[in-house]
């Protein structure tokens, strides 16, 4: 026989990894979506101005966008 809380946290360890997964989507669309925003905002002001930046630019812009925004969420919704 099993006891009722080897049960329960069997439940609770299928439950956490849902909520990690959607999690996951949740800091994905909060940090590339805005990330994407102003790349591109970036790319076409730049562009507007004579002066388009390098891929290698905008993409190093982009990442450091996302990982800020990554972080930041990460920080407000973590659990303790």
């Amino acid at each position: 026989m099993t006891p009722a809380a080897a049960k329960s946290s069997v439940g609770l360890d299928v439950e956490a990894t849902r909520e990690a997964s959607y999690r996951l989507v949740g800091l994905l669309i909060v940090s590339l979506f805005p990330a994407l925003f102003w790349t591109i905002v970036l790319a076409l002001g730049g562009s507007a101005l004579g002066t388009p930046l390098s891929p290698i630019a905008l993409a190093t812009v982009g990442a450091a966008i996302a990982t800020v925004l990554a972080a930041v969420f990460n920080a407000l919704f973590a659990r303790i």
